[in-house]
């Protein structure tokens, strides 16, 4: 948005919070509330989509502890977008940790074009799981995950 002087709304959230209590007091707040509506009525979303891994961007960067990246791939976990993370049928997993996700929730594809932007073949299995859940009506890849997702 920066590079191209387009407007945006930062959510002035973390990826996860400590509790979906600590969740629902921050969403109760009226600048998050307004950025929420916003994210709800967008008719064109970029996001990005994450492998789950022990030495994915949610552990390295300390949103999760390793034992809970471990459960969440035990209870089938493939990826995430936005911290949902999400099964290899890409059906948003129902775990605690995603009643802790701060982000706006994944905006119906019926009304809304979702792209996911992800690249590399840690990632490719969880771009195919979203795509084929239906969480993306679109994708930007390389070379490499568009071979993949042919493919499979």
């Amino acid at each position: 948005a920066d590079a191209i002087k387009a407007r945006h709304f930062p959510m002035p959230l973390p990826v996860l919070c400590s509790s979906s209590e600590e969740r629902e007091l921050l969403h109760d707040q009226s600048m998050v509330r307004s950025t929420l509506a916003l994210g709800a009525a967008a008719d064109v979303t970029f996001v990005g989509v994450g492998q789950l891994a022990e030495d994915a961007p949610l552990c390295v960067d300390g949103f999760l502890e390793v034992q809970e990246m471990r459960d969440l791939i035990a209870k089938g976990g493939a990826g995430e977008i936005c911290g949902w993370s999400f099964d290899r049928d890409g059906r948003i997993l129902d775990t605690p940790i995603n009643d802790r996700v701060a982000s706006v929730p994944l905006p119906p594809r019926e009304t809304s074009t979702v792209i996911g932007i992800a690249q590399g073949k840690q990632k490719s299995p969880a771009i195919l799981a979203a795509l084929r859940g239906g969480l993306l009506n679109g994708v930007i890849t390389d070379e490499a995950s568009a071979e993949y997702l042919l493919r499979n």
